[in-house]
């Protein structure tokens, strides 16, 4: 059931099933019936997906979704987000994106859902995490979350795809210090290369899967640290 909020959030869905969504508007957007219920949709049926594969997932999910104007969004399908909790999820979407609000649905929305659920899973989180510090354990993580997303949904982001030297970033990874800076490393570095942590993550994962025979399921279960050993990285030389 739909019910409308008047205020700053505009418009907040309360629902008695699995995704509570609360709908935010901006001076760029407020969401329409329609885009309220195909969201909804989209949210509840990825959910009950991953729920199928990992019955640990939480019960019910808060959703906050935000509309953005970030043309940056366009690569990553128009959609982008955020686990703040075990049981609560942050999504924006880019009003930008070709083809507008319900494109980004199709493109990038249930992508998205299911790698963020997917940290909820593993408590990779933004207030609660379960893991240390570190490039190299974050590397890990988005790299599960993204080859997660991948096998439940079929699709492939292009953008996640690894250059043909990616062994040579894998090893520059590990050799950074812990704390190094995350926004060069995830997103865009001063070189001018981008998302090389989650290019990286992505294919340590699959090179660890092909060498152990792992699904992704099992492969949720491992320690960053066993992980890249899987792939055949060195992790004890990054921890001396």
């Amino acid at each position: 059931m739909l019910i409308l909020v008047a205020g700053a959030a505009l418009a907040a869905v309360l629902t008695a099933d699995p995704v509570a969504t609360e709908f935010q508007s901006s001076e760029h957007h407020t969401f329409t019936d329609a885009e309220m219920r195909l969201i909804d949709e989209t949210l509840e049926s990825t959910h009950a997906a991953v729920e199928a594969v990992f019955p640990e997932l939480a019960d019910t999910i808060s959703v906050t979704v935000m509309p953005v104007q970030r043309p940056a969004l366009d690569l990553l399908g128009g959609v982008t987000g955020r686990a703040e909790r075990a049981d609560e999820l942050i999504i924006e979407m880019s009003v930008t994106y070709p083809g507008g609000i319900e494109a980004a649905i199709e493109d990038g929305l249930r992508a998205t859902t299911a790698h963020e659920l997917h940290h909820t899973v593993r408590g990779w989180l933004m207030q609660g995490n379960h893991f240390g510090h570190g490039i190299q354990i974050a590397v890990i993580n988005e790299g599960l979350a993204t080859v997660f997303a991948e096998e439940l949904t079929g699709e492939t982001n292009p953008s996640d795809l690894p250059p043909d030297n990616v062994s040579d970033w894998a090893q520059e990874v590990l050799a950074l210090p812990q704390r190094a800076d995350y926004g060069q490393w995830m997103f865009v570095h001063p070189d001018g290369r981008e998302a090389i942590g989650y290019r990286t993550g992505r294919w340590v994962v699959r090179q660890a899967m092909e060498n152990s025979g792992l699904t992704i399921e099992e492969m949720t279960g491992l320690t960053p640290a066993a992980i890249w050993a899987l792939a055949g990285f060195d992790w004890d030389r990054m921890m001396r």
